[in-house]
C-alpha cells in the first residue's frame, strides 16, 4: 500500500513536470512565469509536506525540467545566460544558469516553511556583514530605503530583517487574482507591514510610506522593475514613474518614488543584494545615497545595484524578465557585430 502511494505521488510530479514544460516550450517567459506560477506555489506547499523520498523525486524533476527549458531551441533562458555573462565578464553562462536554478529550489524549499509560520529557522539564516554600519544608517538618518532587486533570497531576507528592525514592505502582487492570492500566504508571516502598490492608489502608497520613513522604519522595495526610457529631451515622467538612466550601457526606464520620498523624509536610499546559499542568507549593503535631484540620484542607486548584478549574476532572477533580457541581448548582439 505505501509502495503505491509513493508511486502515485511520484506520478503526480512527473505529471506536473510535463505540464509545466509542455508551457515553457510553447509561452515566452513572461507568459510561462504568470501561467505556471499557479502550479510552481501548488508543486512547492504540496512537495513540503511529502515523504524525503518523494521530495528528492519531485526537486529532481524540477531540476531536469529548469535545464530542458535552458536546451530547447532558441531557448529564451539559455540566450539570457550568455547574455548576462558577457556583461558581467566572469563565470559562464552554465554556472550563471546553474546558480539561478539551485536558488530557486533552494527558495522552493524556505518558502514553505514561512508559509508554515515556523520563522525562527528562517531568522537565524540571515547573516548582515555590516550590520553595525547599517545601524549607524538608521541611527544617524532615522530611517533608510533600501532598494532591492529581484533575487531568490528576497522574500526570506525580509522575514529575518523585520525580527530585527521596524520594517515596512512594499510589494507589487501580479494582476492575475490566482496568482496574487497564491502569494498572500507567505506574506502573513512576514512578521512585518506590507503593502501592495498595485491595488492601492497612489495617495494611500504615498502616505503609508512617507509615514514609515518618518517615523523610522526600514523600507524595502524590488526596485529593478525597467521600462522603455523615457526621451532624452524630457528624461523625467513623474505621471509614469519613470526616469530615464543607464543599465549596461544601455537607456533604461526605471521608477522615480525612491528618489522622491527619499528626499523628501530626507532618509539615505541604500542599495542591497541578498545572497543565498545552501548555509545562510546573507544582506550586503551598498553606500548609502543622499537624494538629491531625481536624475542624478535614480542613477546612483541604478549604478550601485548594476555592481551587485556584476557580482552576483546567479543570484538575480529579474534578468530572465523579457526587458532585461531583451537590453541585454541587444548588447550582446551590438558587440558580436563590432
Amino acid at each position: 500500500m505505501m509502495r503505491k502511494q509513493a508511486e502515485a505521488e511520484i506520478e503526480t510530479v512527473q505529471r506536473l513536470a510535463a505540464e509545466l514544460c509542455w508551457g515553457a516550450m510553447k509561452f515566452s517567459f513572461t507568459r510561462f512565469k504568470d501561467r505556471t506560477a499557479d502550479k510552481l506555489y501548488a508543486a512547492s506547499g504540496w512537495l513540503s509536506r511529502q515523504s524525503t523520498p518523494v521530495q528528492n523525486v519531485g526537486y529532481g524533476v524540477l531540476r531536469a525540467l529548469f535545464w530542458l527549458i535552458y536546451y530547447v531551441p532558441a531557448s529564451h533562458m539559455r540566450k539570457t545566460a550568455i547574455a548576462l555573462h558577457s556583461a558581467v565578464g566572469h563565470s559562464s553562462p552554465r554556472q550563471i544558469y546553474r546558480d539561478f536554478v539551485g536558488g530557486v529550489l533552494l527558495f522552493a524549499k524556505r518558502i514553505e516553511m514561512l508559509s508554515n509560520g515556523d520563522t525562527e529557522p528562517l531568522d537565524k539564516l540571515l547573516k548582515i556583514p555590516e550590520q553595525d554600519r547599517l545601524d549607524d544608517i538608521i541611527k544617524e538618518h532615522g530611517g533608510a530605503l533600501l532598494a532591492l532587486p529581484h533575487c531568490h533570497g528576497a522574500l526570506l531576507m525580509v522575514r529575518g530583517l523585520a525580527s530585527r528592525y521596524d520594517t515596512l514592505m512594499l510589494i507589487r502582487e501580479p494582476r492575475k487574482d490566482t496568482r496574487a492570492e497564491a502569494q498572500r500566504r507567505y506574506f502573513v508571516n512576514l512578521g512585518c507591514e506590507v503593502l501592495d502598490v498595485r491595488r492601492n492608489n497612489e495617495a494611500v502608497v504615498a502616505r503609508t510610506v512617507l509615514k514609515a520613513l518618518r517615523n523610522g522604519k526600514l523600507v524595502i522595495g524590488t526596485v529593478d522593475r525597467i521600462k522603455q526610457p523615457p526621451p532624452e529631451a524630457e528624461p523625467v515622467s513623474k505621471e509614469r514613474d519613470n526616469v530615464r538612466a543607464n543599465a549596461f550601457g544601455q537607456p533604461v526606464g526605471v521608477p522615480g518614488w525612491p528618489a522622491r520620498f527619499a528626499a523628501k523624509c530626507k532618509v539615505p536610499i541604500l542599495p542591497v543584494m541578498v545572497e543565498q546559499t545552501e548555509a545562510d542568507i546573507v544582506l550586503h549593503l551598498g553606500e548609502p545615497i543622499v537624494a538629491t535631484d531625481v536624475l542624478s540620484t535614480t542613477q546612483k542607486w541604478l549604478s550601485a545595484l548594476e555592481k551587485f548584478f556584476i557580482r552576483f549574476p546567479g543570484q538575480w532572477i529579474f534578468v530572465y524578465d523579457k526587458h532585461w533580457s531583451r537590453l541585454l541581448r541587444n548588447r550582446f548582439n551590438s558587440s558580436v557585430e563590432k
